[in-house]
């Protein structure tokens, strides 16, 4: 890197906190903290009547959920408190010929775009006003005329770009033609704003969104006519949907998270949502996929970003989140699962933090088949509450389990548990116990530890026998099972 890298990470808080801008947050989080970078968080916020508090504050609450903490570790710019140096090169740029007003209006330019359109033309807008003798223009602004600034686009030229991700493309300037920057009053527009922006803060690369590529080489005009070398620019890709369409930000499924808030009323673990978010277009180019976010820091290269379309798949993001749930100390696992009770499910929460030691031993048996906190909470209760005699479940045909063979099974297994001493009274014990009393009824595995579950569980399916009755321990084991009884 020939200068010190400066990223920009510039949301407009118009709207609440979507994965894609999440995604594009962390791309360039990683990037700079890859080269010991710096980083600018700025608000385009010249859209007053959309901007919002509560969208700013749930974006850098969001993004510091997700591990990057920008009010601490980022320098701070508005958009809006740049707007008087806007005018002010935008001045510079009409002294310098660069910039003009163009007095065609806009339903003229749109009967010249009908026009072309029926003859099968391309359209190509080149202003007639770009000509203009200067004392002409200043007097037809001065009498009030209606005008917008428009960037004089040089003719007949090939605008290079070189992208990190996407490699070098040209694009002619004759596809250009002359674009608006800005309106009569001398408010700039995106176009100009956010180069200005960029210069001024000094950033050397720009990370953005595939969806800014056709604005890269308007751009780079912009910073030509400025006399300035533009940064270096890297375009990641799209995110699509299940059906191969860009990923609305606007909730679809009700089931599948599109908004950071989403994740977090599901009971995702920001480490599994960053793990995730990272492999939405890039690779490490290994077999690896499990990567915390030191881990993302040290291999992260935007090299290894795929130009394709990223394909979000919210299984995937499901099983992220279970092998984080895994691999997550249980104490701290019981930390963040009483956080998100509290939060979402406080009804719970006082039963659920009654006894921690419980509750550990609960959540290490969930977290190998729940995938995140809401579905650990649903698979929890028959933990806490005796579940009503089910014989319907108990019964089987299928299995063969009567009602006679399910109340002989019970027999031997409240026996076999009022028999196992206290300090034995573990799941790995409970379940040596039960092959030998298997062997010793001549039942299948299924005959004898069906009925068990249910007793315990109330469900068809939960966890296994042994770890519900050690968590349950032996007095309301057996409670449970001289129900049926």
């Amino acid at each position: 890197m020939k200068k010190d890298v400066i990223v920009r990470i510039p949301p407009s808080p118009t709207g609440r906190l979507h994965l894609g801008t999440a995604r594009t947050a962390l791309f360039n989080y990683l990037f700079a903290k890859r080269h010991q970078g710096k980083m600018i968080f700025r608000w385009e916020d010249t859209d007053q009547e959309r901007s919002k508090t509560e969208h700013e504050i749930e974006i850098l609450e969001g993004l510091k959920w997700l591990g990057m903490d920008f009010e601490a570790e980022a320098d701070f710019e508005r958009q809006t408190e740049w707007l008087d140096q806007h005018k002010a090169h935008l001045k510079n740029l009409w002294e310098a010929g660069k910039v003009f007003p163009c007095f065609v209006t806009t339903d003229e330019i749109q009967a010249q775009r009908e026009a072309a359109q029926k003859a099968k033309q391309n359209f190509v807008f080149w202003s007639p006003c770009r000509d203009l003798d200067r004392n002409e223009a200043e007097s037809r602004m001065a009498s009030g005329e209606a005008f917008a600034w428009r960037l004089k686009v040089p003719k007949d030229m090939d605008i290079n770009v070189t992208d990190i991700v996407r490699g070098d493309m040209t694009v002619s300037s004759n596809t250009i033609g002359d674009f608006v920057v800005a309106r009569s009053d001398g408010s700039v527009l995106y176009m100009l704003a956010n180069v200005l922006d960029d210069w001024q803060q000094d950033i050397t690369h720009i990370i953005r969104g595939e969806d800014h590529v056709s604005n890269t080489p308007k751009q780079i005009i912009v910073w030509q006519a400025l006399g300035i070398d533009p940064p270096e620019f890297a375009h990641i890709p799209l995110v699509l949907d299940q059906n191969k369409k860009k990923l609305s930000k606007r909730k679809t499924d009700e089931n599948v998270c599109i908004l950071v808030p989403d994740f977090q009323a599901q009971g995702f673990l920001p480490s599994a949502v960053i793990n995730g978010l990272a492999f939405l277009g890039w690779n490490p180019k290994t077999e690896e996929e499990i990567f915390d976010m030191d881990g993302l820091i040290e291999r992260f290269d935007l090299t290894h970003v795929n130009p394709a379309a990223a394909q979000y798949d919210f299984e995937k993001m499901r099983w992220y989140n279970q092998q984080w749930c895994k691999r997550t100390e249980i104490s701290e696992l019981r930390t963040k699962f009483l956080e998100w009770v509290r939060e979402y499910e406080p009804d719970n929460f006082a039963t659920y933090d009654a006894d921690h030691e419980k509750l550990e031993k609960v959540l290490n048996i969930v977290r190998e088949k729940a995938k995140v906190f809401a579905e650990f909470s649903a698979d929890m209760g028959y933990f806490y509450e005796a579940p009503e005699v089910r014989w319907d479940l108990i019964e089987n045909e299928k299995m063969k389990i009567d009602k006679t063979l399910a109340t002989d099974v019970l027999k031997v297994v409240t026996t076999m548990l009022q028999d196992c001493s206290e300090d034995q009274f573990n799941a790995a014990h409970i379940r040596e116990l039960s092959i030998e009393r298997i062997a010793e009824m001549g039942l299948k595995n299924g005959q004898f530890l069906s009925p068990f579950r249910v007793a315990l569980s109330g469900l068809e399916r939960s966890a296994g026998p042994f770890d519900i009755a050690a968590v349950l321990g032996k007095e309301e084991s057996l409670k449970r099972l001289n129900a049926y009884l």
